[in-house]
């Protein structure tokens, strides 16, 4: 059976067993309404109705059919109202993936206006260090991930907020009071960094490398809180971006600058367009836009402003 048209038309005449009104309820002549039973009998190699004078009762074969024929066509019709839900964003499922310091500081309170305006949709949540989240991407794991591409060439980006660098000094470290801390001055300092992978990391690396300094790294964490600890133990300088700020309260980092300008990098929704787009993912993007925007990763609330006194 090439299409549900027919069977359609079989159930509209059984539930009134009137050809007449049936054709005047499907929108179409009475004479075509029969050649299409009669083509739907001829597929079906059985007769579905009889004539009895001026009344139509169903065959034995019919009265089986029925019902089969109108839960296919209930299924069906369900079918196309999830489609076009799906279609429109009403309904469906968006994976993304971020780091732990973006789902913590953006995607959580984000998730939250989201999922008022957009209760159909699933969200599922992928945790993965910068170059595997745009792995992730390139290969279709998740339709969308916050992240710092390379090449933005082989993405389609919105940007969301500046990631800026900053450092976590020890308790007894006098450099608490800077506004700001040039990379240059943490030549042999003992450093506390993420794994590679991380935006941060590659910040850090790309920063000391144009510095000409060699870092010398006491530990390598995929956890900013244990870098964090380390930190308040005396054991070194953590190395940090903005993003991961927010939920850190024990300190006040101080910004750390290369040849006196920030050390920024700018953190976007991304996506591979070669990929499937679900609908709802525009919308996922405008709110993260408008999350990010309303100040919970804006530069300024993220990163301290100057000291007293300095």
């Amino acid at each position: 059976m090439k299409d549900l048209r027919k069977l359609r038309f079989f159930v509209a005449i059984a539930e009134g067993m009137h050809l007449s009104r049936a054709a005047e309820a499907l929108n179409i002549s009475q004479s075509a309404l029969s050649r299409q039973i009669q083509s739907l009998e001829d597929e079906l190699g059985f007769r579905l109705f009889d004539r009895i004078g001026k009344r139509l009762t169903l065959t034995a074969e019919g009265e089986d059919l029925l019902p089969r024929a109108a839960r296919l066509i209930e299924e069906a019709n369900a079918l196309t109202l999830r489609a076009e839900s799906v279609a429109r964003g009403r309904v469906g499922h968006l994976r993304l993936g971020a780091t732990a310091q973006t789902i913590a500081s953006l995607i959580a309170p984000a998730l939250i206006d989201f999922r008022a305006g957009h209760p159909g949709i699933e969200i599922t949540l992928a945790e993965a260090p910068n170059r595997a989240l745009l792995e992730m991407v390139e290969r279709g794991a998740v339709h969308l991930a916050i992240a710092t591409p390379d090449d933005l060439a082989s993405f389609e980006a919105r940007p969301l907020f500046m990631a800026s660098l900053l450092a976590y000094l020890p308790p007894d470290d006098p450099r608490h009071h800077l506004a700001q801390l040039p990379v240059e001055a943490l030549v042999d300092a003992p450093l506390l960094l993420l794994r590679r992978g991380f935006m941060t990391r590659d910040l850090v690396d790309e920063s000391f490398r144009t510095a000409g300094i060699r870092p010398r790294i006491v530990l390598e964490s995929d956890s900013p809180h244990a870098l964090v600890a380390m930190v308040s133990a005396g054991h070194g300088i953590a190395m940090l971006s903005s993003a991961a700020a927010r939920g850190i309260h024990a300190f006040q980092p101080v910004p750390l600058t290369l040849a006196g300008a920030p050390i920024r990098r700018q953190v976007s929704a991304v996506w591979n367009p070669l990929r499937h787009r679900p609908a709802a993912l525009p919308m996922l993007v405008e709110v993260l836009q408008a999350t990010a925007q309303a100040g919970m990763l804006r530069p300024d609330m993220l990163t301290p402003g100057p000291r007293a006194g300095a």
